[in-house]
């Protein structure tokens, strides 16, 4: 016998997403208003599907990574498809809730994504996680030789003190930055500010299934 959870993960990831007035299919909308190409955009609408059926299934807070909370920005303003559509097969509202900034959020954002492992696994990068290992290997050495430079600034003093300090300090905490991005703890660090969405540095609002605010 198919389960409850089953059933509302068919319905979900059956669901088709609307086209715009122009006919414009869903992908398409995301692609011109994002910039993005049509696998990205695919994926990232598998993604939200994703993060819908745990806001369908959990209780707590689910914060969605911000690429995944565009696509959901996206769907909400077809409102009719979203609440008399989507949200009535699914038998409950999904309502979009203000957010936050913090660690009481990032700590949401990562138990998300733990549930996310839970049912669907490993979750991909590019959409949920930082860049990839090559990635981050490549910032690391772009960065060394920032640090290098300044060091030899300090070490010759051929620059003023405080230039050449400041020079050494900024590389040294890019670099501590981004090798904590590369362990377990910090894979799922985000910024919550401004940059490449799709790149997945920031995390978007809360997701809650009751209707009540984030994390109700």
């Amino acid at each position: 016998m198919t389960s409850r959870k089953d059933q509302l993960w068919e319905l979900i990831s059956n669901h088709p997403m609307p086209a715009d007035a122009t006919g414009r299919s869903f992908a398409e909308q995301l692609m011109a208003e994002h910039r993005i190409k049509r696998e990205t955009a695919g994926t990232a609408i598998e993604e939200y599907r994703k993060f819908l059926y745990l806001c369908a299934t959990r209780d707590d807070r689910n914060v969605p990574s911000k690429a995944v909370d565009l696509v959901w920005h996206q769907h909400m303003q077809h409102s009719r498809d979203y609440w008399d559509g989507l949200c009535a097969k699914i038998g409950k509202p999904i309502h979009h809730s203000p957010g936050g900034e913090g660690t009481a959020h990032l700590e949401d954002y990562k138990a998300t994504v733990e549930a996310y492992r839970l049912k669907f696994g490993t979750p991909p990068r590019g959409i949920w996680r930082q860049q990839t290992r090559a990635g981050s290997i490549g910032a690391l050495l772009f960065t060394s030789l920032f640090l290098a430079y300044g060091l030899n600034m300090l070490s010759s003093g051929d620059a003023p003190p405080l230039f050449a300090l400041a020079f050494t300090a900024i590389p040294l905490l890019a670099i501590a930055k981004i090798l904590y991005g590369m362990t377990p703890g910090g894979e799922y660090s985000l910024t919550f500010e401004a940059g490449d969405p799709f790149a997945d540095n920031d995390a978007g609002d809360c997701g809650s299934g009751d209707g009540g605010g984030c994390g109700d």
